[in-house]
């Protein structure tokens, strides 16, 4: 395959020339996705280097691609036919596809700026970092101390049961009390989940959320429940030195109690929109409601050391009636065991193989810790190699929204209603976009009065823990920042109180989806798709009575709403009569990641368009491609679903993922969408172009 590849290279290039790019060609076969991996700090600018750089994506490109299979017959099956093949999910790696690529040429780009010897010009919260991942290094010091400092932790809340044994003191363990203790000190969320941001009515001034934990996993999902308890089990052990049995049964009542909780929880494919999720109330109220054994009022007035007499959001009712079921049934020291237990995660780490594998593991680790700060790195330091990506990025975003706008004008929208449509057409000029890592956050600000040693990670983590419970109780006296974000996110999405789209620092990588000598249509179908399907999500079920200005506040029409949901229950009919891993798909009312793949990829498709229009369609090709530039839109989109999954899993994520699985997604997109089957010349009642067709907008 690497010699039919040189067969096709200009015979201008030198002989030596053809030896670096045989060399560069045989790297990219050893790992796919690596015409990015391979490439991404290359940046000579000539145009040697643009033929190598066309020629390893068009070969990255077509390695995935199954010829025996035909586009309009499956099109994931043409587009990803070999991908599995050649990036195998694993017992180490469960699923291999994209993002996970994009994720690990930030993970590289982070490791090499970790490593760049500490300067008097780093601003005080680089060198801070720079210490925290100094001091994860330290393999000696890791394995030390590990054991000495969460067994002091623990034993500053009375010490855990299962280690104690007859010398835990039951009667000293109030559930509520230990609760908000935890929660004060560390910012750790046992039973309750606790967030402080915009609020629904009002998005200028953050509000109280108290209710359901997003992390639990499905009470459908057995293997994700197996595997956090095996887990659990390995942390037991390992950090406490519990024996294998006590480990064991210790794990196994701490992952009921997680199961009995997800009982509680409203399942993430049968999600409501928030009206309907959310309760503003009194603690009170809530108290009154839920009793003595889930007393709100005390768990928040311990937490904030003060009364709390503001009206807060509760967070799915049926999930606090399960908390107060479970605290009612529980034995105490079954609770204080999962409550404890919860301050093991942060602390589990275990010196790597070797020295490299380290390196790797604490760029996770700090990345996880230093989230807002590392995106604001690798955004620096993209923006220094390439200062244009930023503003091409913008310029996308602005191109997908006249895009967007013309779709809602267009006569098949006239369901919208004229009011309706007046309102969507103001919420979508307002909506915003934001990379991540570029906002003006003044991390002095949040990080200032932060002790990092480069000879204590346990300390460190300790201290960030402390910092970030802090500020979770401060943030209820501030207004919202709409710049920061205390998680890592690999993948972009919608805000709905901000209106707002945000995009992760690793999508401004190029030469993985897009580069200034690839073809228009690979950013268009890839970047542009990412960006326009969180576009989408303003309008799907669940965000699309969050107005301009981020309220919550249904300015709907009846007959409008009324469409609306004609069209989304075609959705809800096609996707369940799908297929996968041998059985159908789940009947779901939520739809909102299927509207917004629906309507993304036509705003997406509809900007390219304008822009090929005002464009010369020369350079929208690819060498030892003959696809024309709208199928070149289409398989660059396809390809960005290319995955692979576990077998064992796939029935889990089948039943309790809000997204449909991959081809499945890719095909209901395409299968939707008239212009793909004129793009791939697809006759009518083709797989690919089936006579029925939902459109939402």
């Amino acid at each position: 395959m690497k010699q039919r590849n040189m067969r096709h290279i200009s015979a201008s290039v030198s002989s030596r020339a053809i030896s670096c790019l045989r060399l560069l060609l045989l790297l990219m076969s050893v790992r796919n996705i690596v015409d990015a991996g391979v490439f991404e700090s290359l940046s000579i600018n000539t145009p040697l280097t643009h033929e190598i750089m066309q020629q390893a994506k068009s070969a990255g490109m077509r390695s995935y691609i199954n010829r025996s299979v035909k586009p309009c017959d499956d099109f994931y099956g043409y587009a990803c036919g070999n991908f599995a093949r050649i990036n195998p999910a694993t017992q180490d790696t469960v699923s291999t596809d994209f993002f996970e690529a994009l994720n690990a040429g930030y993970q590289r780009r982070l490791r090499q700026l970790f490593r760049q010897p500490k300067l008097s010009t780093d601003s005080p919260t680089e060198t801070r970092v720079k210490y925290f991942y100094e001091s994860c290094l330290n393999t000696t010091a890791l394995q030390l101390n590990q054991r000495a400092h969460v067994l002091g932790i623990l034993k500053e809340f009375g010490g855990l049961p299962a280690l104690e044994g007859s010398n835990w003191n039951e009667s000293n363990f109030e559930p509520i009390e230990m609760m908000a203790r935890l929660l004060n000190r560390f910012g750790k969320r046992t039973l309750l989940s606790v967030k402080v941001g915009p609020g629904l009515a009002n998005s200028q001034m953050n509000r109280l959320f108290i209710g359901q934990r997003d992390d639990l996993d499905s009470s459908k999902a057995v293997v994700l429940h197996h595997s956090s308890q095996l887990i659990m089990k390995e942390n037991l052990q390992q950090l406490l030195g519990l024996s294998e049995s006590k480990a064991a049964d210790t794990a196994a009542e701490i992952a009921k109690v997680n199961l009995e909780l997800s009982r509680g929880i409203v399942e993430p494919q049968e999600e409501l929109p928030p009206s309907q999720m959310y309760r503003l109330r009194l603690l009170s109220d809530m108290s009154e409601s839920y009793g003595p054994k889930l007393n709100v009022t005390r768990f928040v007035q311990l937490w904030l050391n003060h009364d709390y007499l503001l009206p807060v959001y509760e967070y799915v009712e049926s999930y606090m009636r399960q908390v107060k079921k479970i605290l009612a049934q529980t034995p105490k020291r079954v609770l204080a065991n999962y409550m404890l237990s919860s301050l093991l995660s942060d602390y589990e780490i275990e010196p790597a193989a070797s020295p490299e594998k380290q390196h790797v593991l604490c760029a996770e680790k700090t990345t996880l810790l230093f989230a807002d700060f590392v995106d604001h790195m690798v955004y620096r330091s993209l923006e220094k190699q390439n200062p244009d990506i930023p503003g091409s990025l913008r310029q996308l975003w602005q191109e997908l929204k006249v895009a967007f706008g013309d779709l809602l004008r267009a006569p098949s929208t006239k369901w919208l209603s004229e009011q309706t449509l007046s309102e969507a057409l103001a919420k979508l000029k307002a909506m915003s976009f934001h990379i991540l890592g570029s906002g003006p956050s003044d991390f002095e600000d949040y990080y200032g009065g932060l002790v990092i040693s480069n000879a204590d990670y346990f300390g460190n983590v300790q201290r960030l823990l402390e910092l970030r419970a802090q500020h979770l109780r401060e943030d209820l006296q501030r207004q919202p920042n709409p710049y920061f974000y205390a998680d890592f996110n690999t993948s972009p999405f919608y805000v709905p109180e901000l209106n707002r789209v945000i995009l992760p620092a690793s999508f401004m990588q190029h030469r993985y989806f897009f580069d200034e000598v690839y073809p228009m249509a690979l950013k268009y179908g890839t970047v542009g798709f990412s960006l326009a399907h969180e576009m989408a999500h303003g309008f799907d079920d669940l965000s699309r009575t969050f107005d301009a200005l981020g309220h919550l506040r249904d300015w709907w029409e009846r007959n409008a709403t009324q469409a609306f949901e004609e069209r989304k229950q075609c959705l809800v009919e096609q996707f369940s009569s799908y297929r996968y891993n041998g059985e159908r798909l789940p009947k779901l009312q939520l739809q909102s990641e299927n509207i917004a793949d629906n309507t993304g990829v036509r705003i997406a498709h509809a900007a390219y368009l304008n822009w090929l229009s005002h464009s010369s369609p020369d350079g929208e090709t690819l060498p030892r491609m003959s696809h024309t530039p709208q199928q070149l839109f289409f398989l660059a989109l396809g390809q960005v679903w290319c995955s692979d999954l576990l077998p064992e899993l796939r029935h889990t994520l089948a039943i309790s993922d809000v997204h449909a699985p991959d081809e499945v997604r890719l095909y209901a997109m395409m299968a939707n969408f008239d212009e793909f089957a004129k793009a791939y010349e697809c006759r009518q009642g083709a797989h690919m172009n089936p006579l029925r067709k939902c459109v939402i907008y």
